[in-house]
């Protein structure tokens, strides 16, 4: 296994749902600053790493992917002990009866509770997006005594490990963790490098509740070209699926579409051909989701946007699975492409479509 597992470790026992990721960016922060030139925020919170070119009025690159994860925020207390919360991002229905949460209270406690059915039949999620949690309070007054309050966000509590042949990870927030950790593996891998660019490495916020941070983040940016790190559902095991797309152990996804950014032609061929001519584990993918590329895609001039994801089963619930051999092709195609980058060819890819 050639993975920073202790790295891995860190980002994943952090919580950060939607709108509360400043413990996540704090741990991203803390290496950023060692590898870059400079460590820039915007108002939202998302950050960026940014090395910088010897070059004058260099061309920018945008490297980014989200580092919220999805989970809950409390709304409501009940003269029971139990608590009424409002689901924050994508989270699969099924999967939530008996799942463990915890929340943190005012005092820096963490306290473990669990997802209950709210009828006979089982069903935790309702029509209002809301989830009835259960952390052992007998009443109201216990609540407002352990320091909870409105607006305090649920997260799943993780169970990192790892396959008994090392090929897999199972976590609870891939996809708000993904990106962390490629970016500062990237990082670390081009820390000597020097580019005709310069180069922004970093994560957006509140993804999960309507692409915000991702806006907000370009604005601040202003690149010319942009790739984004992301994971996709795969779709690979199910039996009543007639066609596989994004199977684990794969490689990195060729993402061809998604419902709000068709993908500059031109990258999508080079990062293939980088596959094809490196060995590279690589395959085709289109999503029927919205993503982050679309907001870099058509702000301000536009922007050529080149997807780098991997396939994720069980994602949105609160035990997802990647395959490391998929993570690895990602890193390495990222890495040569970089290292083939120019400022020509980035010109190239902003006239693809003209």
């Amino acid at each position: 296994m050639s993975l920073d597992t202790a790295l891995i470790n860190t980002l994943s026992e952090i919580d950060s749902v939607s709108g509360d990721e400043k413990a996540i960016s704090m741990a991203v922060k803390a290496e950023y600053e060692k590898l870059a030139d400079q460590v820039i925020y915007d108002n939202l919170g998302s950050i960026f790493a940014i090395k910088k070119s010897k070059k004058q009025n260099a061309p920018r690159v945008m490297i980014a992917g989200h580092m919220d994860e999805s989970g809950f925020i409390v709304k409501k207390f009940n003269p029971n002990g139990t608590i009424k919360a409002l689901s924050l991002g994508n989270i699969e229905a099924s999967s939530l009866l008996g799942a463990t949460v915890r929340v943190k209270t005012r005092n820096e406690k963490f306290i473990l509770g669990t997802l209950l059915a709210y009828d006979k039949a089982g069903n935790v999620l309702d029509g209002a997006k809301e989830v009835l949690v259960d952390f052992g309070f007998e009443s109201e007054a216990e609540i407002v005594e352990n320091q909870i309050t409105f607006g305090d966000r649920i997260s799943f509590v993780n169970q990192t490990r790892y396959s008994s042949n090392e090929q897999r990870v199972f976590a609870k927030n891939w996809d708000g963790r993904y990106a962390p950790l490629l970016g500062i593996e990237v990082l670390r891998a081009i820390k000597d490098i020097e580019f005709e660019f310069d180069v922004y490495i970093g994560c957006t916020v509140q993804e999960q509740v309507g692409f915000r941070g991702i806006q907000t983040a370009v604005n601040l940016v202003k690149p010319d070209l942009g790739i984004v790190l992301d994971t996709n559902k795969a779709f690979d095991y199910q039996e009543d699926n007639k066609e596989k797309n994004g199977e684990l152990g794969k490689g990195v996804l060729i993402n061809f579409y998604d419902t709000t950014v068709l993908p500059n032609r031109l990258l999508l061929s080079t990062l293939k051909n980088i596959c094809k001519e490196n060995g590279l584990l690589h395959q085709y993918y289109y999503s029927m989701e919205g993503s982050d590329a679309a907001w870099i895609n058509k702000l301000r001039t536009g922007t050529p946007t080149l997807f780098v994801n991997v396939p994720i089963r069980n994602m949105n619930t609160p035990n997802s699975i990647m395959d490391i051999s998929d993570y690895q092709s990602a890193k390495k195609a990222l890495l040569v492409f970089l290292e083939q980058l120019t400022a020509k060819k980035i010109q190239e890819f902003k006239e693809e479509n003209r």
